[in-house]
């Protein structure tokens, strides 16, 4: 198995896991191990990228007695499993990451939600976080110095769209899971009005791997807007699918389904769904774009949650829109009246289409503009991306082939 950066303590028990990350940032001031995480050009992991060290900052630049550190783990993208690979495989790593965020930030209260259906990983970071507070590692006086930190689990109940920082952070709260206003950003007002930093699992535990170094390689990987590595959940009709850890700009997206997953199989690859489904697909002329979040965007996609579906060309496309406009309908809050109704309404043409057999121009017209005005006036990244896939695949496949 690969084991670039974050996979290198795999299997590592309490005893084994020296925790040299919080060691080294306990040693230095909050703005130092800020200053760090910046310069090594972490960006967020769960999907929108936005650059770790600012969220930190941001949070530490506010004076106020109470702040909060959520570690997202509601991990609903289909095709994305690598938080669940690392809360099963590495807690201590990804618990560790949450503590020193907390100290960057000045926050002495963390909470980590996890998906609901990740009843094995619940379990293995319920025991891990017990184990931490017996070994001081959590509560007063984390390893003999000044600082508190309590941290505590909170199991989501299965909605999709509490992948959205606000929706989970209403959630935690009570609340229906349901995206909020933007402004005020969660950095200002999150958690019960507190300023609060929102981080995914892979964010923290990168975090937490690069603390732990003294020269900070992880500056030195990757490229200049993408540093670093990422981890790819790839699955779908591949011959080894699985959790992978790519260096970015090292390999295409090609070189990843045929090098790391084994090839696709059957006759040949229909198209890639880079980042989960919310991301654009790529056809089999596309892949060989260098896997960075700024190529990948060249070409009209994403890296997303990091969830690679390779689909055969045997498959049937339509099916496969079909069922993901299912899904979209199905877990949309109904907050916002344009995701509500664009996506119900997007689902009622796919499934004549989908009995049909092909769409019509007409149709493909319908379905970009309600893409625009929902894409438009949604509040959180569920309706600004649900329909990118669905117009992604109608117009690479079927614009030549449609009906006026």
């Amino acid at each position: 198995m690969e084991r670039i950066f974050l996979k290198k303590d795999l299997g590592k028990n309490l005893e084994e896991y020296d925790f040299l990350g919080l060691k080294n940032a306990l040693k230095m001031q909050p703005q130092q191990v800020i200053n760090k995480i910046k310069e090594s050009g972490l960006r967020g992991r769960g999907g929108a990228g936005f650059p770790t060290g600012i969220k930190w900052e941001t949070v530490f630049s506010i004076e106020n007695d109470t702040k909060f550190i959520i570690c997202n783990a509601d991990e609903g993208e289909p095709g994305t499993f690598k938080d669940r690979f690392l809360m099963e495989n590495l807690p201590f790593k990804v618990l560790e990451g949450i503590i020193i965020s907390g100290y960057a930030t000045g926050s002495k209260y963390g909470y980590i939600y996890i998906r609901g259906e990740y009843v094995e990983a619940i379990k293995i970071v319920k025991k891990a976080i017990e184990k931490l507070y017996e070994k001081n590692i959590l509560g007063e006086n984390i390893l003999n110095s000044d600082f508190l930190f309590d941290l505590k689990l909170v199991r989501g109940a299965g909605a999709y769209v509490c992948g959205d920082e606000t929706s989970l952070i209403n959630s935690i709260e009570g609340d229906r899971g349901k995206s909020r206003i933007k402004p005020p950003l969660p950095v200002f007002e999150g958690l019960y009005g507190k300023p609060t930093v929102v981080n995914n699992v892979e964010t923290l535990a990168a975090a937490a791997e690069i603390m732990s170094y003294d020269n900070n390689p992880y500056s030195q990987m990757g490229t200049e807007k993408s540093r670093g590595t990422k981890l790819v959940s790839i699955s779908g009709d591949v011959n080894k699918p699985g959790v992978y850890e790519v260096e970015f700009g090292k390999l295409t997206v090609k070189d990843i389904v045929q090098e790391l997953a084994g090839g696709v199989k059957g006759e040949k690859i229909g198209f890639v769904i880079p980042g989960g489904i919310s991301t654009e697909a790529l056809t089999e002329e596309e892949l060989d774009v260098p896997y960075t979040y700024e190529n990948l965007q060249k070409m009209g996609s994403n890296i997303g949650s990091g969830g690679m579906i390779v689909v055969s060309s045997q498959r049937n496309h339509l099916e496969i829109v079909k069922n993901v406009s299912d899904f979209f309908r199905d877990e949309t809050c109904g907050t916002c009246f344009p995701c509500r109704e664009g996506n119900k309404n997007i689902n009622k043409i796919v499934s004549d289409i989908y009995k049909r057999g092909y769409p019509t121009s007409h149709e493909i017209e319908i379905i970009s503009d309600i893409q625009y005005a929902v894409s438009s006036a949604a509040r959180c990244g569920f309706g600004e991306s649900s329909l990118n896939l669905i117009l992604s695949i109608f117009e690479k496949f079927y614009t030549k082939k449609v009906e006026v």
